[in-house]
């Protein structure tokens, strides 16, 4: 039975497109370092990496609202912190004021002392965050919360819980509602003990005065113990989610990138595929062309 040189040239010709679609194919993932460029080319593994960076986004946002909280109990660590301090000073200077041996010079140097920790205490209940935002004001973050005038200190904030969504339905509290009433207690508390001082009341100053500083320092640093138990939780769960961001990057990757070894294989393969395609078709057609001659 005779084959035509239509039939031929089309069978060389389908087979020289077969082996240059497969050698083109690999170049191109070669190339792009990506195992198809369109959804149809693999539509499981498109779904598959459609839900994995879902998954990931998700994750994502999480590892964001833990970073977010993060700077928000660390700076409010900061605060608490220099508030202990100047409280364990106060504490100082209440014992010296305790002292009867003192003249009316030094009672008036104590009090000033006492001032200048009211000063550094409304500073630091004005902290601010990396965003600018003051720590301790609530939901009225851009409004400066304290302010102290007449030997008073005022809140302009609010007591409204600030929670970020660190897993999927789980919400943190990242600031201290509530704080401010201790804030203006320690303040009211120091504006108590100068005006001790200055009385050199020294009864006062032993019986109230040093029993109130004990009782302040107490409740900040409880309330630096509730900080560290939420920073201990936020770094449990970053931790976590970094871990999950990687096995969702590394899914995607799975899905697709190219295994680039076994790429550079196929490649050497569709490339002799496409030669010898090639040499065939040419043989074959030059074979027809002498028969046809004859």
């Amino acid at each position: 039975m005779r084959i035509s040189t239509g039939y031929q040239f089309d069978t060389y010709t389908g087979s020289i497109r077969t082996a240059q679609e497969a050698y083109f194919k690999v170049q191109k993932q070669i190339s792009s370092g990506k195992r198809f460029e369109s959804a149809h080319e693999d539509p499981l593994a498109t779904k598959l990496t459609i839900n994995s960076r879902h998954l990931k986004a998700r994750f994502d946002q999480f590892e964001k609202n833990l970073r977010g909280a993060k700077d928000y109990m660390g700076n409010s660590e900061r605060g608490l912190t220099e508030i202990g301090d100047l409280l364990s000073k106060a504490n100082v200077l209440a014992i010296q004021g305790a002292s009867s041996s003192i003249d009316a010079n030094a009672a008036q140097s104590l009090a000033q002392q006492v001032a200048s920790l009211q000063e550094k205490l409304v500073r630091s209940a004005n902290m601010q965050g990396s965003q600018g935002q003051y720590i301790f004001a609530g939901h009225q973050s851009e409004t400066l919360p304290f302010t102290a005038l007449g030997g008073v200190m005022s809140y302009a904030g609010d007591a409204n819980v600030i929670r970020a969504e660190v897993r999927s339905g789980e919400y943190m509290p990242i600031n201290l509602p509530g704080v401010s009433t201790v804030f203006t207690d320690i303040y009211d508390k120091l504006e108590t003990l100068k005006t001790n001082i200055q009385n050199q009341n020294v009864v006062a100053i032993s019986d109230e005065s040093l029993a109130d500083i004990k009782s302040l320092r107490d409740q900040i640093t409880g309330l630096r113990a509730e900080v560290g138990s939420r920073m201990q939780t936020i770094e449990s769960l970053s931790a976590e989610n970094t871990r999950r961001i990687d096995d969702f990057s590394k899914e995607i990757s799975d899905h697709e990138d190219v295994d680039l070894a076994e790429a550079f294989v196929r490649y050497q393969q569709s490339e002799t595929a496409y030669t010898a395609a090639m040499q065939i078709a040419s043989q074959g057609m030059r074979l027809s062309l002498m028969d046809f001659m004859r």
